[in-house]
């Protein structure tokens, strides 16, 4: 949005002093805006908003003139509203009455707790925005930081710096935003969407604060972010859902805050009043548990210009005729004709438009075309873009469907491919044929050829399967070439799939006959046709779609939609222009409390009825009645709308009686009556009724009415009345008429000229001059000199100067009064200035005041001058006022008319004559106080104040003078002189008063000026305005702005002199601003054609602008640094300084000329000459400093500043830049603050103070800035680079945004060179993404590599999202879910961009179901380089489909062509980076590969050699060395050597195994014994294996392991295992001890009982001896059983050798038994022998056997232990399973074995006993193997396990 015309400076009643005594505490700091609240000494406060620093005060001040402009539509109650302006520290500032300084952005980040709290919040956030849209405030920077909090809990709005009153509807489409705040802007802010900058923004940015305010979060982006991504997350980003921050929202209270930040703004809220109207049914319906109904939104919504009028076309009923075409083509195989005619905006189109939304899902080939009516008529236009798309959809096919489709057009074409081609150049592509050179046929060949060619090709797309079905819209606007084309396809093709549809207009509204012609023979040529003409819409309908537009029910609508229905026929394009002015002119409307529309009936029945009806109204006159078609045409006569008083006065008759006659023109809705007044209904009406009467009765009428007119417009009010008499009078002028009515019809004539001439209608009174002409020359009247001067002064203000000068020529040489040929020789003189004719002007006022008797010397001399002067002073005494303040009024009108011709020459002899100048301004005040006082008095007395003031340093006299003329302009009402007195006013009240004072003087001289149409001063005030803005510093942006107004001004006022001045001025402010990016320098800064002449009758040299044009050079000069060929220029300007008498530049002049002398020098090197020169400038600054101090003293105490410089004082000198820097600052004088600063810092660099230095230049560049001369900054950044300064943004201020199209260039550059200088390719791919995102404003984007044979390889990912941009490497190939395939597909075939629109908007590509689905708009581009395609890049934005604008596009081909080529660069450089890296990675690996092996080898004791049979050399690594106990060096022996080393007994046999593997070229491997040279023997394990296959084996390459310590370990292994047997046998046993000590109790109880037994048979008295011998012979037997069981035991738990021997499986079984006999009795075991085994000996460690059985037999009676419910039965069988073995099972009846324990019972400690150790059935396992046997273990089949082992019966090979 603009900042709107602003005022310089605020109206001096809006000022307000700061008082002197205050204290001002800072409050808060917004961006560029610091407010401070201020209190006095009594204690009253106040608040100030200025410019937060010296680097933002142009920005700042822009934004709070802006503010103070809009003040009088804002009202205290909702708005801060300031009081004024004032100055504080040299800025800007505004002043607003004391309030609580709160705002949201204070609370925001604190949401509500309760949302019924948020709600009445929201509500009062809205009101006072409600307010502002409804005074038609734009506010344009809506954000928390603006809305202000009262102490009641309401808000008021504030920061109205951006603001715009948009009343007029033509602003309202111009706005574009200058700035705003990055977080809180709309989409219309960026200037990256169709939409300006409305009120629908700042509801945009509402919904992101309330978002705010409901979540405490942003709803996207984060506050670092800059201002690109900003802008992407306002156009591309979705909002997070605010349920997903906050989980209490209530679904519709989310709804709402989402419509408001749609992107669209036709998709949100139309109306602050629409929201809070939903906001407060939210509030009433929000329920105690947090919940709302369900409503639509937005039906409360009051109707707005932005409706969205496509409601209209939804659907259209017609359609359904198309469609049923389509079915009948696809039936009967035959083309059809469909032709849509009628009257523009019946609906044709829309009839279309309706079609194809349906058409675009069925199965056929659908193309879409238009003729444009304002394209240049290429031949076949229409028909090329319709072939075009469908070459486009079939490129977009796959690979293999384009092949059918080649094979099919080429086979149909045939020889005419190339011509196709030339038809449809995509075709190229599609049919892959190299490019031709076209034979150039006879014209009927070519054409007959051509026909054929794209009949052919019509064939070839309608005979693939699939109807061809072609819309062509505004047909009627085509090319013949194509309508002949479309009839001779009719004609060929009968027999074709083919369905046509053209839109044309009707017979009456055809542009041409030959067109509805050829519509004729393609109507005739058309085997099947259908014809439609659009129906209007009913009322009903009318009725449907103003409910829509007005938010309410269509039955409320009935009674406004019939009037509408009658003023529009029901034509769509009619009812929307009809219904669209009605709402802008205020007669359908709004009203508040209640929200209700209504509308004006009166007013809109009065309306003119639209085009379309008026052509049927116009057919119906030739049915009115006769007496009707006369009044009818006689109505015509008197205009479109009229009085029928009046014409019933014409007509003789009385008004009902004329009404009678109207009723059937009436109802023929010819006319509508309101009251006494009647109108045509439309122009086209009244013109066919203007024919209806002949010319005699039309001059019949016109006489009538100019006579009843004439009488009545002297005493009617205003001009109307006048004016309508003067053009009946016109038109009647050759009627005759009496001499008394011919006199009044002159002098009427000629006071509508006088008063169209006052009111700037020239062309008009120039028209009423020719009617008063014609009528002075019937009546042969003296009124010729009158009417020329007339006709004169409108040429010459019409700009038509030659024209004027011709008339005034004319008229001097006719007879006249004195008085009238001065005044035109004043006129002529006036031209002759104007045309930069000076001196002709001169001579002629001279010539003419020599007729009157006044004579003056045309070069007088110094001394004339000065009496003349002193003689004039003395008759005015002291005080001017009291002498000619008294002064009657001039009434000697000769006398007055000399003095007009003097104040004539007054601009004309300052330019050539300045001695003269001072003689006619003191002979024109001599006359005065003689004659008394007129209007050229008071222009004289003005310039006299300024030649005084020039001439005779009268400053104060002068100005004395000067306000006096201005004055006696006003109390005399001398219209001509007031806007010729300011401008004097302002040149002399420079020296004595603010320069605020000369501004207002000169703007008010232009505002007089141009209301009383003095063109020339109004010039001149321009001109007055651009010296006072640059002497202020304005900023030299809206200095510019105002030269280029000033230049369309003068240049449409045709003014050389001041243009010329103007564009010097203007270039010197490019200059300084550094527009032309060139060489900051003053030699080209002005073009040559400026410097020295203006076009004029005389030429040659003019003072004033050679002047200028030296001053303005040598300003270029100085400021570009080049002083040597700025004193020269400002030489040559002061030798002409006599030619500005008492201008303002003057002072620049000495100012400028002394800096130059001074600035260039060093301390000590000035000599006397130029000190005298720089005191002699100095010297009359300060003179004028006395007089002005706040204009010149900054200027004197810089001057002063660089002699004290040049003295070498530098303490004198610093303090004096500092006065300088300080009063410049005060006064606001930016650009001389900026040059103080610079020349300070130029001066402490030269004494080496840095610091000070640094800091002054900072002030310096911050003050050139500020008054936007950037070419200076860049000189300063450019000369001291550490200087330059980057200031960070921030999301939540307002700044100011960069021009467009200056943003676009920025980023290209930036992505250029960001994409030129990365190397790295996955970083390359980030940066690149990113930017793409952002400048294109997309949602997603694809990097495409385009392989060998087009194949399409997705590169990278990215995606927007409400926390940034997601960037993703992959490698894959894109499908149908990522993308439109069918768009990739063209765009790779044709290498052309491809961008698609709206969903709804038709394109090739509208049937891809990617774009069908996702509603997403996409642009695809191609990546070239070297003009090969290597890539494709892919944008979609789903939430704005707009966003891909042609500007969009050509920025991102920029960035894809950089893309490519940096990309293909940082391919190579990856790929040659990885071979590199690759090489890094072999050699590392090779080096950690030797570095391992040598770690490996000592670790494993392992060393590797390599043998060389040849040679008998090896080669052997350090370990091997170590293993043999050999040195380091030499690393290197020979097998011989090798074999010295072998162990004795080993020799043999290992020399045997090298020979016959060498021999043989096979592995060889052995373990044997070495010696090593300390006599320490080693067990080595050695393997070789031949490098290459036998029979060339050459080397052998093999390892050596020290294997000593594993035999050792292996020993020590096999004894720890044999202890662990021995234990667990041990354990066994001890588990069996009642059995065993039961079985020792047995044979011990019967040796006592043998021994008692034998001790009684010897102790009888008859020795029984051998009864005795028996029982000794028992104990013995006993005794040795009993010591057989315990040597058993002891065999099962000694420690002993294995010793193998043949032994009986049954008995070992049967031992075991006797141990475990008494447990297996105890625990009530059935005990069975199946010994059946006929071999049961085998080779075994009888011990070790006998533990695996007692493991098994413990185990079983194990589990059994608890079995209860059956019997228990212990079962040892064998059997010998084959003849060498034997299998010996233990069954028992338990527990059985678990499926989870069966893979782990002979795992090492496994087991599932309380007190078991794990290692029996481990052990046992163990000791099988080692027999050569199996064990394993398995359930029974009905209860139980078996355990089973074998053992081989016949003895190893070993054993």
């Amino acid at each position: 949005m603009g900042i709107i015309s602003l005022p310089q400076e605020g109206n001096e009643e809006q000022k307000i002093t700061l008082p002197d005594e205050m204290v001002l505490t800072p409050l808060a700091q917004d961006g560029s805006i610091a407010w401070l609240m201020g209190r006095e000494t009594t204690g009253e406060a106040f608040i100030i908003a200025t410019a937060a620093s010296d680097e933002l005060a142009f920005q700042g001040t822009q934004l709070l003139k802006n503010e103070l402009t809009l003040a009088p539509h804002l009202a205290t109650r909702w708005a801060v509203k300031p009081l004024g302006y004032t100055r504080y520290q040299g800025h800007y500032a505004l002043v607003y009455p004391a309030f609580p300084y709160r705002t949201l952005a204070g609370i925001i980040a604190m949401p509500p707790e309760q949302i019924a709290d948020y709600l009445r919040n929201a509500i009062q956030l809205c009101l006072p925005l409600s307010q502002a849209h409804h005074q038609g405030i734009v506010h344009g920077d809506i954000k928390p930081a603006h809305l202000f909090l009262n102490n009641d809990g309401s808000f008021r709005l504030g920061g109205f710096g951006l603001a715009s009153v948009t009343l007029d509807s033509q602003l309202k489409n111009s706005l574009r935003a200058s700035g705003g705040t990055l977080a809180y802007m709309s989409p219309e802010h960026t200037g990256r969407t169709p939409f300006p900058v409305s009120n629908l923004s700042d509801l945009y940015s509402l919904g992101v604060v309330l978002y705010e305010m409901l979540t405490g979060k942003l709803p996207f982006g984060s506050p670092q972010a800059g201002q690109a991504e900003w802008i992407h997350h306002h156009l591309a980003t979705a909002p997070r859902p605010p349920e997903a921050i906050r989980p209490d929202v209530p679904a519709m209270l989310s709804a709402i805050i989402l419509r408001l930040l749609a992107k669209s703004p036709l998709d949100g809220y139309q109306t602050i009043d629409g929201l809070m109207a939903d906001l407060r049914r939210c509030k009433a319906t929000l329920t105690p548990q947090g919940t709302i109904a369900a409503f639509t939104l937005g039906l409360q919504e009051r109707f707005t210009s932005n409706y969205r009028v496509e409601t209209l076309f939804t659907g259209h009923a017609q359609a359904r005729v198309l469609l049923d075409a389509l079915d009948e083509v696809q039936r009967s195989g035959t083309h059809h004709l469909v032709m849509i005619g009628g009257a523009p905006g019946a609906g044709k189109s829309a009839i279309i438009a309706s079609a194809l939304k349906k058409l675009q899902h069925k199965p056929i080939l659908l193309t879409v075309g238009k003729a444009d009516q304002h394209s240049p008529q290429v031949p076949y236009s229409a028909l090329s873009a319709a072939f075009r798309t469908l070459t486009l959809y079939l490129l977009g096919l796959s690979a293999a469907d384009v092949m059918v489709w080649r094979a099919r057009l080429l086979r149909a074409l045939g020889d005419d491919c190339d011509l196709a081609v030339e038809l449809v150049p995509e075709l190229r592509q599609l049919l892959d044929i190299p490019q031709t050179v076209l034979t150039t046929d006879t014209l009927s060949d070519a054409r007959e050829r051509f026909h054929q060619m794209a009949c052919a090709l019509i064939k070839a797309f309608a005979s693939s399967g699939k109807a061809l079905v072609m819309l062509i819209d505004d047909v009627h606007w085509a090319d013949q070439a194509s309508l002949q084309l479309l009839e001779n396809v009719f004609q060929r093709n009968d027999h074709l799939p083919f369905l046509l549809v053209i839109a044309h207009r009707d017979a009456e509204s055809m542009p041409c006959p030959q067109v509805a012609d050829f519509l004729t023979r393609i109507r005739g040529a058309a085997a099947r046709l259908t014809e439609i003409t659009p129906e209007p819409l009913n009322a009903k309908m009318v009725a449907r779609w103003l409910a829509g537009m007005l938010h309410t029910r269509s039955s409320g609508t009935t009674e406004l939609a019939q009037l509408i229905h009658e003023k529009t026929g029901g034509n769509p394009l009619f009812l929307q222009e009809f219904f669209k002015q009605a709402i802008a002119d205020g007669l359908i409307f709004y009203t508040q409390d209640p929200l209700k529309w209504h509308y004006d009936q009166g007013a809109l029945r009065a309306r003119h009825y639209t085009d379309n009806v008026a052509s049927l109204v116009v057919r119906q006159l030739e049915r009115m009645p006769e007496p009707t078609r006369q009044l009818l045409g006689s109505m015509a006569c008197l205009g479109a709308k009229g009085q029928l008083g009046l014409l019933s006065q014409i007509l003789g008759t009385r008004p009902h009686h004329v009404q009678q006659r109207l009723r059937p023109a009436l109802a023929a809705r010819f006319i509508t009556i309101t009251d006494n007044d009647y109108a045509f209904t439309h122009g086209r009406v009244h013109d066919a009724a203007f024919l209806l009467i002949g010319p005699r009765q039309k001059l019949l009428i016109h006489q009538q009415a100019a006579a009843l007119l004439a009488a009545s417009a002297p005493r009617a009010e205003g001009n109307e009345m006048l004016f309508r008499a003067v053009h009946h009078i016109a038109m009647a002028a050759d009627m005759p008429v009496d001499a008394v009515q011919h006199r009044n019809y002159f002098q009427l004539s000629l006071t509508a000229a006088q008063r169209a001439k006052r009111a700037g209608d020239y062309a008009s009174a120039l028209r009423y001059l020719r009617t008063a002409r014609v009528l002075n020359d019937q009546r042969g009247e003296g009124e010729h000199f009158l009417l020329g001067f007339e006709e004169a002064e409108c040429q010459f203000l019409q700009g038509n100067l030659n024209e004027a000068q011709t008339r005034c020529t004319a008229l001097l040489g006719m007879p006249g009064s004195l008085t009238e040929k001065s005044a035109v020789a004043c006129l002529s003189a006036e031209i002759h200035m104007r045309q930069s004719d000076n001196f002709l002007a001169l001579e002629t006022a001279l010539a003419w005041l020599s007729v009157f008797g006044v004579h003056f010397n045309r070069y007088p001399d110094e001394e004339e001058c000065n009496a003349a002067w002193y003689a004039l002073k003395a008759r005015l005494g002291p005080d001017p006022a009291a002498t000619l303040g008294v002064l009657p009024l001039m009434a000697n009108r000769e006398k007055e008319s000399v003095l007009n011709l003097m104040a004539s020459t007054i601009f004309a002899s300052s330019y050539d004559c300045p001695q003269l100048h001072l003689l006619l301004v003191c002979k024109i005040l001599d006359m005065t106080l003689d004659h008394g006082i007129a209007g050229a008095s008071v222009f004289g007395l003005s310039w006299f104040s300024v030649l005084i003031t020039d001439r005779y340093q009268e400053y104060h006299y002068g100005f004395k003078s000067g306000l006096l003329a201005s004055q006696l302009a006003e109390k005399h009402n001398f219209l001509r002189f007031k806007a010729r007195t300011l401008l004097p006013l302002d040149q002399v009240g420079i020296w004595t008063q603010p320069l605020a004072f000369a501004i207002d003087c000169a703007k008010k001289s232009f505002n007089v000026a141009l209301a009383h149409g003095d063109k020339s001063f109004a010039c001149l005030s321009l001109r007055h305005q651009v010296m006072n803005y640059l002497t202020r510093g304005d900023h030299l942006e809206s200095v510019q702005t105002t030269i280029e107004r000033g230049l369309a001004f003068t240049q449409k006022s045709f003014y050389p002199d001041v243009e010329n001045v103007l564009l010097m001025q203007k270039h010197l402010v490019m200059h300084l601003r550094g527009s032309r990016r060139e060489k900051f320098s003053g030699v080209d800064a002005f073009p040559t054609h400026l410097v020295g002449s203006e076009p004029g009758p005389v030429s040659g040299p003019k003072a004033m602008v050679l002047f200028w044009s030296w001053l303005y050079r040598g300003m270029a000069h100085f400021y570009a640094g080049e002083y040597t060929q700025a004193t020269p220029c400002f030489a040559e300007a002061a030798y002409l300084v006599k030619a500005v008498p008492g201008y303002i530049y003057l002072m620049d002049l000495h100012f400028f000329s002394a800096l130059t002398l001074t600035v260039p020098l060093a301390s000590g090197q000035a000599n006397a000459a130029l000190h005298k020169t720089v005191h002699a400038h100095f010297e009359q600054l300060v003179q004028w400093s006395v007089l002005n101090p706040e204009l010149f003293a900054d200027k004197v105490a810089l001057l002063a500043a660089e002699l004290a410089r040049l003295r070498g004082e530098v303490g004198e000198a610093l303090s004096q830049y500092e006065m300088a820097i300080n009063l410049s600052r005060k006064a606001g004088y930016v650009h001389i603050n900026a040059l103080a600063y610079e020349l300070a810092g130029d001066c402490a660099k030269a004494w080496n103070l840095n610091v000070p230095a640094d800091a002054y230049l900072k002030g310096a560049i911050s003050g050139w800035e500020n008054w936007g001369a950037l070419a200076k900054v860049r000189q300063l950044e450019q000369r001291d680079p550490q200087l330059a300064t980057q200031k960070p943004g921030n999301a939540f201020t307002t700044i100011p945004f960069e021009d467009e199209s200056i943003r676009d260039l920025e980023s290209v550059v930036t992505a250029v060179r960001a994409l030129t200088e990365e190397i790295n390719l996955d970083r390359l791919i980030h940066i690149l993404m990113r930017m793409l995102l952002e400048r294109a404003g997309a949602q997603r984007c694809l990097l495409i590599r385009v392989l060998d044979g087009n194949i399409p390889e997705t590169e990278a990912w990215a995606e927007a999202n409400a926390d940034g941009v997601k960037v993703r490497i992959v490698k894959q190939r894109p499908t149908a879910s990522d993308l439109p395939l069918s768009v990739l597909s063209a765009v790779i075939r044709t290498g052309q961009e491809i961008r698609t629109g709206k969903p709804e908007d038709f394109s090739p590509f509208s049937q891809d179901p990617y774009l069908v689905s996702s509603g997403a708009a996409v642009m695809c581009v191609p990546m070239f380089k070297q003009a090969n395609m290597v890539g494709v890049l892919y944008l979609e934005n789903r939430l704005m489909p707009d966003v891909f604008t042609a500007e969009q596009s050509h920025i991102v081909k920029t960035l894809s062509a950089q893309a490519a080529v940096s990309i293909e660069t940082a391919r190579l450089y990856a790929e040659l980076l990885e071979e590199n890296i690759h090489r890094r990675r072999v050699e590392k690996q090779l080096r950690t590969s030797q570095t391992s092996l040598m770690l490996g080898e000592k670790i494993s004791h392992t060393g590797t050699w390599s043998w060389e049979i040849e040679q008998d050399l090896m080669s052997v690594s350090d370990e091997y060395l170590r293993i043999l106990g050999l040195p380091e060096q030499p690393k290197t022996l020979s097998m011989a050597d090798f074999m010295t080393f072998v162990h004795p007994d080993d020799h043999q046999c290992i020399n045997d195994l090298v020979s016959d593997s060498v021999q043989n070229g096979i592995s060889m491997q052995a373990e044997f014994r070495i010696i090593r040279p300390d006599g320490e023997c080693r067990y080595i394990k050695g393997i070789g294996d031949p490098v290459n296959n036998w029979p060339e084996v050459k080397e052998y390459f093999g390892t050596i392991s020290d294997i000593t310590v594993q035999r050792r370990a292996e020993d020590a292994a096999r004894m720890a295992q044999a202890d662990l047997a021995r234990v667990s046998r041990a354990t066994t046993v001890g588990q069996l001890t009642a059995s065993i000590a039961h079985e020792i109790n047995q044979p011990l109880m019967s040796i006592v009982a043998h021994a008692g037994a034998s001790l009684r048979w010897l102790k009888r008295e008859q020795s029984h001896i051998e009864n005795a011998c028996f029982s000794l012979d028992e104990i013995l037997q006993e005794g040795k059983r009993a010591g057989d069981i315990i040597r058993g035991l002891q065999a099962l738990t000694r420690k002993h050798d294995s010793v193998y021997a043949k032994a009986n499986l049954h008995l070992i079984a049967r031992d075991i038994l006797a141990l475990s006999r008494a447990e297996i009795e105890r625990k009530w075991i059935s005990l069975e022998l199946k010994l059946h085994a006929e071999h049961a000996e085998v080779y075994c460690d009888r011990i070790q056997i006998q533990q695996v059985l007692l493991n098994l037999v413990v185990n079983a009676i194990d589990a059994m232990t608890g079995i209860e419910d059956r019997g228990l039965v212990l079962t040892l069988a064998t059997a010998n399973p084959t003849p060498g073995t034997i299998r010996f099972e233990v069954r028992d009846t338990g527990s059985g074995i678990p499926d989870a324990v069966k893979e782990h019972i002979f795992d090492s400690f496994y087991t599932t006993k309380k007190e078991g150790m794990g290692m029996g059935l481990t052990i046992s396992h163990g000791i099988i193997k080692k027999h050569c046997g199996e064990l394993k273990g398995e359930n029974r089949a009905d209860c139980g396990s078996v355990f089973w082992f074998t053992l081989p019966t016949e003895p190893p090979a070993s054993v």
